[in-house]
């Protein structure tokens, strides 16, 4: 950690201050903007490292950047180069989280912020290294599209070849535009940590053990927790999408009404997009064309079904390092799985277009919008607390 200098959050004067920094720039030096924003990336992240972290956080980073420049623009896959740095940056991410059990014997002291999402732009910047050539790859934009200072703490996840057309379209945006992303960036600051935090008191489930608990308790600890992890999650995300607004660049969207979405795989359309979009690309569909294409065309339904839950048990994984999050995960993945065989039961019986009208109905949008949502709610559970917590503090709530 930089010394004098606390951890940088969104909601800290000293990202108020980078991010004017970064504004300025793109308005008055817009050629200067990649050198700046790096710096500024650099910057906050080093708030966050002590020596060991940054000397780990090199193993993460450097890696990949010299295989990119290896393959950039060759227009071959590069053999098992590729292969063998996604195991090493996995195996890194899977060392440097102390995932359960594996925690007793991977005890350090390391914490690196945004390593998540470090993963994601690293194998995404090498697997497209070879049919990149027509960007260019730079150490300079390698770190600042990596530690992007406002993308670092939760997304969105940014394809390079965006990154790299943002960085070309840094200037000061029209005046209505501008007025536009400011009024986006104080909103989310509000919903972010005004709102969210009046939420989050209410979602402990320390409410359905204490004694006397009602079922206003048990209503506020079943909805408190979701309504803080949108309304915080999507705050820092519209501060974030504001700023670079402000800059002339454009972020990719990681929100749209996702607690009003009819099933589970539409909730995931929905949720953290970009990071749907990224799982779809490069772990759901690689996996299922493997699968599909050794079984010869056989057994696709249940192969898919398969690739639906190992893709949805690494979405719960990467969330977090408990198994909690694994039987989050795989919640999740069943669902989509029984949305997909209920799909099939209804063309069965009432044909595609009877399905298409059953499904398009008001009565039928309805119920399906509030079971998707419950469902969602009750998985959430997961996320807040340890699986041995949610099930002693429900099962004491509903007993009594």
């Amino acid at each position: 950690m930089i010394p004098n200098l606390a951890p940088i959050t969104v909601d800290s004067l000293a990202f108020l201050v980078l991010a004017g920094m970064a504004v300025l720039t793109a308005w008055s030096r817009p050629a200067r903007f990649p050198m700046v924003l790096t710096g500024l990336s650099l910057v906050m992240l080093a708030s966050w490292l002590k020596p060991l972290d940054a000397a780990a956080l090199a193993l993460v980073l450097v890696p990949p950047y010299l295989i990119a420049r290896r393959l950039w623009g060759r227009g071959e896959a590069g053999g098992s180069v590729v292969p063998a740095l996604v195991l090493w940056q996995v195996a890194l991410f899977v060392a440097l989280r102390r995932y359960e059990p594996l925690d007793r014997w991977l005890d350090h002291p390391i914490a690196i912020i945004g390593l998540s999402y470090m993963l994601f732009r690293t194998l995404h910047l090498v697997i497209e290294a070879p049919l990149s050539g027509h960007l260019p790859l730079t150490p300079e934009r390698y770190l600042g599209y990596v530690t992007g200072f406002w993308t670092l703490l939760a997304g969105p996840i940014q394809r390079y070849d965006d990154f790299c057309a943002g960085l070309a379209a840094a200037a000061r945006p029209a005046p209505d535009q501008a007025l536009a992303a400011g009024h986006r960036a104080v909103n989310g600051l509000l919903k972010a940590f005004l709102l969210a935090p009046l939420a989050l008191e209410a979602s402990t489930l320390d409410f359905l053990t204490a004694p006397g608990a009602g079922w206003s308790d048990g209503l506020m600890a079943f909805y408190g927790y979701p309504v803080y992890l949108y309304l915080n999650f999507s705050g820092y995300t519209d501060v974030v999408l504001g700023l670079a607004a402000l800059c002339g660049m454009r972020l990719p969207e990681n929100f749209d009404r996702p607690y009003l979405a009819r099933n589970v795989a539409e909730f995931w359309g929905r949720w953290h997009m970009s990071f749907g979009v990224w799982i779809r690309a490069y772990v759901f569909t690689p996996l299922c064309k493997t699968l599909l294409s050794r079984a010869r065309g056989r057994h696709a339904d249940p192969l898919t079904a398969l690739t639906v839950l190992i893709t949805f048990v690494l979405v719960g994984l990467w969330h977090g390092t408990t198994a909690a999050f694994v039987v989050f995960g795989l919640a999740h993945g069943a669902a989509i799985v029984a949305g997909g065989v209920w799909g099939g039961l209804l063309k069965a019986r009432l044909g595609k277009k009877g399905r298409s009208a059953f499904l398009a109905h008001p009565a039928t949008t309805a119920v399906s919008t509030l079971l998707t949502f419950h469902f969602v709610c009750l998985s959430l559970q997961l996320v807040a607390n340890p699986l041995g917590k949610v099930v002693t503090a429900w099962s004491a709530f509903l007993a009594g």
